[in-house]
């Protein structure tokens, strides 16, 4: 961290030096692509297809990488892809601009650029200590990835010697390959006639790929054979890919290995408490014992490595032959890594403890992290952040330089932490087309690429075909969305994106629906398209899930109902009434402001009801406040606090509710926070409009009058506005 300071002009003119530099290369590149060490060695950085998976360790990637790069060159997806890889280098620039502008601001002011970040690093240590705490204290998840799923499922019913071979399923564009394939380079995500020229040419021409059609009606009928062996060992477990699933073995193993049942007796006892619900559950609970016991069994890490063996065993058998390898470990993300350590046929298992995790992922790439693709690996290499420990070491740099979403996951990845209610999966999935969402998943989504040059027909038949098999999905999972998303690739592969939210009370589902609503928006987006209109891919993506309010109280945001039920100072006043035998000070207080801002209301004059933003722009003044509907008060008598009642504000129908009919009707009923009105419908969109007017009424007016009176008055601090509010 310590060392010269580079002055900041100096390091900003070197900054555009570069980036012009750059610019002036690029125009070349696609001529000279492939002669120089530095072309090869920014493909990973371009395509997916140049990016190592298991099974191509020890391969030459700068012979693949120049194979790659000259049999792509002067198409227009890289040309597409080096117009991004630009834009990536800018955000580059600009973020070492923003580092040396800090660097020189603190060398100016105490001649040391490094110390803010010690002082970064002190200011995590909270955070940090907080994470290695929570860390589960044993190893039970594991995930299961199959190997080269595709290309085993067909070399399953082919000639054995085949599997000796260089292999792959697809044509244009590959889905899989088998591992003697993978050792030339060859991987999903690739087009078929680039797999053609690195096995031929690493080869020395003695073998030649072999492609094979795709069938997955098999695939997905070995999947469902594959889930139902894993669904003993956890029949909640979360498939979502044809070829992976994620598992918590914790309670078979305490059952199985800490209680040494048999496996039968494991399986029917977990099967029957998934299924059963809450109100059925007590002979369950007499089954299996104490909740506590069944938890915190006592297993040895081997013992449980041996389960995930006999698991992946039988896997085999039930499908006849395919293989799997597995990962172990405390949660999903080092599950997710260390499935992909020992394949083909193998398992890594990964300790519990914070020593044993450390050890197992600093000194990966930080692209083996999921969640870390080609643009942030990129990112983060530009500031010499090469593996997990430099992730690590360089934290108050990562915070410093990205924003608080991102610098947060980048600290828990460091530090070999995750979220498991989260699904880890990577980006790129082992097969082209599986699909990953999370277990609290925000969007799903359904995409088909095809040749350029369709008609307008037949662009609509594709569209057609995606929207029904999303709807389809959509019900299984039974999942409703309020937002849907149209995504159009041209062939120039720039993508074009819409989105639309259906109004209130309305959701997708049904696949006609999602027909009428995408075809409008394709033909809009082709009349507003300048040019070519040739697509090659169509998405649709449905979001914003019915439900989703429910998640966000979960998350600690409130929704208006339950933001009136804790916050409205009338029905806190009313709470303390009923429920004390005395009067609270608070209480008093509140009632106090209440009395003072009716009586207020009670002089006002006539006034015009005008928008809230008017009564709080310091523009219009002060004086702005007297065009406010009249407000009457409504005294429902000496034991009951005073309703202040506004003249239909917003055209909703609204009656003065006492104390006693708000207390009944708590539970299904609003009451405005601000004058007590109560709604006999519930209508959210009449309610807001109500609270704005009550809020540009006389008594916001009056309330702030007499706190500031009150302020002049006493020395003492007087309660807020604001803290009214929140009693």
């Amino acid at each position: 961290d310590s060392g010269s300071v580079v002055p900041y002009p100096s390091l900003v003119a070197q900054s555009e030096s570069t980036q012009r530099n750059t610019s002036k290369s690029g125009s070349a590149s696609t001529a000279a692509m492939g002669t120089s060490s530095s072309s090869s060695s920014s493909a990973s950085a371009l395509i997916i297809s140049a990016c190592d998976k298991a099974g191509m360790e020890g391969i030459d990637r700068t012979r693949v990488d120049e194979i790659i790069m000259r049999e792509s060159a002067g198409s227009v997806y890289m040309k597409q892809q080096q117009k991004r890889d630009q834009n990536v280098n800018v955000k580059i620039d600009e973020l070492k601009q923003k580092l040396a502008a800090k660097d020189y601001s603190m060398a100016s002011i105490n001649s040391n650029a490094t110390s803010w970040r010690r002082a970064g690093e002190h200011a995590l240590e909270p955070i940090i200590d907080e994470l290695v705490q929570s860390r589960p204290r044993r190893s039970t998840c594991v995930v299961v990835d199959m190997d080269g799923f595709y290309i085993s499922c067909e070399l399953l019913s082919r000639p054995p010697e085949l599997g000796n071979l260089p292999c792959c399923v697809g044509g244009n564009m590959i889905t899989t390959s088998n591992y003697v394939a993978r050792r030339y380079g060859v991987r999903a995500a690739m087009p078929g006639w680039i797999g053609d020229k690195l096995v031929e040419e690493l080869s020395n021409g003695k073998e030649r790929l072999i492609h094979i059609p795709s069938n997955f009606d098999l695939y997905t009928r070995k999947a469902h054979i594959i889930r139902g062996a894993l669904a003993e060992y956890d029949p909640n477990l979360r498939a979502y890919s044809l070829d992976e699933a994620y598992l918590d073995i914790g309670p078979y193993v305490d059952l199985r290995v800490g209680r040494g049942w048999s496996h039968e007796r494991v399986v029917a006892t977990l099967a029957s408490t998934s299924k059963h619900s809450c109100e059925d559950k007590e002979h369950v609970d007499e089954e299996v014992g104490n909740e506590e016991e069944f938890i915190h069994c006592n297993v040895d890490i081997s013992a449980i490595a041996a389960v995930v063996k006999e698991m992946r065993e039988k896997v085999k058998v039930a499908t006849g032959g395919l293989t799997c390898s597995a990962g172990l470990a405390s949660n999903f993300m080092l599950a997710k890594i260390a499935s992909d350590q020992n394949k083909p046929n193998g398992q890594k298992v990964v300790g519990p403890s914070h020593k044993e995790v450390l050890e197992f992922v600093h000194p990966l790439s930080v692209r083996k992290v999921p969640g870390i693709g080609r643009v942030m690996e990129k990112m983060l290499n530009a500031f010499d952040i090469h593996i997990v420990h430099d992730l690590y070491k360089e934290r108050a740099l990562v915070q410093f330089l990205f924003k608080p979403a991102s610098a947060r996951f980048l600290l828990r990845a460091s530090l070999g932490w995750s979220n498991d209610s989260l699904d880890p999966s990577a980006p790129e999935d082992d097969e082209v087309g599986s699909s990953s969402s999370a277990s609290g998943q925000k969007g799903i989504s359904k995409e088909r690429t095809f040749s350029a040059g369709k008609s307008w027909e037949e662009l609509n038949s594709k569209l057609e075909d995606v929207c029904r098999s999303l709807s389809q999905s959509m019900v299984e999972k039974n999942i409703k969305a309020h937002t849907i998303t149209l995504k159009v690739k041209l062939h120039t592969f720039d993508v074009i994106t819409r989105a639309k939210t259906m109004p209130r009370g309305i959701v997708l589902q049904n696949a006609d629906q999602m027909i009428v609503e995408m075809t409008e928006m394709l033909l809009n987006v082709k009349r507003q398209h300048k040019g070519t209109f040739s697509v090659r891919l169509l998405g649709v993506r449905c979001s914003n899930f019915q439900g989703d309010e429910e998640r966000s109280q979960d998350s600690g945001q409130m929704d208006i109902s339950k933001f009136i039920s804790t916050c409205s100072p009338i029905r806190a006043s009313h709470n303390s009434l009923v429920h004390s035998t005395g009067t609270t000070k608070m209480t008093s207080r509140i009632e106090k402001k209440v009395d003072f801002a009716q009586k207020g209301a009670q002089t006002d004059a006539q006034v015009k009801n005008t928008d809230i933003s008017s009564f709080f722009s310091k523009e219009k003044g002060w004086n702005k406040v007297e065009e406010f509907e009249t407000a009457q008060v409504l005294d429902s008598g000496t034991n009951s606090t005073h309703a202040l009642h506004s003249v239909d504000p917003g055209n909703v129908s609204s009656v003065p509710a006492s104390r006693d009919s708000i207390m009944a009707n708590q539970s299904d009923s609003l009451v405005c926070p601000v004058c007590n009105v109560k709604f006999v419908e519930y209508d959210n969109d009449q309610f807001n409009r109500h609270i704005d007017a009550c809020l540009n009424s006389s008594m916001v007016r009056n309330l702030v009058r007499q706190e500031c009176i009150d302020s002049h008055k006493r020395p003492k601090k007087k309660q807020r506005l604001a803290d009214f509010f929140k009693c």
